[in-house]
């Protein structure tokens, strides 16, 4: 594939993101303890968009810079921070997935909406310095 729908995928993603980070978050912060109405529509409507643009963006990824930390072109530490999100984007989505069935107890979705939150917390965290050790590479 070329570099140009690797950008594409990269932006699409990168824009899902963003919406799931104001649909996720601005409820909480307005002071609302639990996200209902358009706020969890809308986050429920975008989130498998993104889990689709981060595996094959994850694919995509791995196959332009490689596995491994040698050979790359990229920053070690972004490319580590990459991997870390992807670590991180497995529990988010899982938990999100198992919460909503009534397979476990009460007290277990909870916990797993604890899970969701607290690794979306990292993956955003992760997001903003990888976008910092990505500026840093360009100059």
């Amino acid at each position: 594939m070329n570099q140009s729908i690797q950008s594409l995928i990269f932006k699409l993603g990168l824009g899902a993101f963003i919406l799931l980070v104001i649909t996720g978050f601005l409820p909480l912060l307005y002071g609302e303890n639990v996200q209902t109405g358009w706020w969890m529509i809308s986050h429920a409507t975008i989130a498998p968009i993104f889990s689709i643009l981060v595996a094959i963006g994850a694919f995509l990824w791995v196959k332009s810079v490689g596995i491994g930390f040698k050979d790359s072109s990229q920053n070690k530490c972004a490319k580590k921070i990459v991997w870390v999100y992807l670590i991180f984007f497995i529990p988010n989505a899982l938990s999100i997935l198992f919460s909503m069935n009534t397979w476990f107890p009460s007290s277990i979705q909870h916990f797993l909406l604890q899970v969701h939150f607290y690794t979306a917390i990292g993956m955003f965290l992760l997001a903003l310095l990888y976008l910092n050790f990505s500026r840093q590479d360009k100059g």
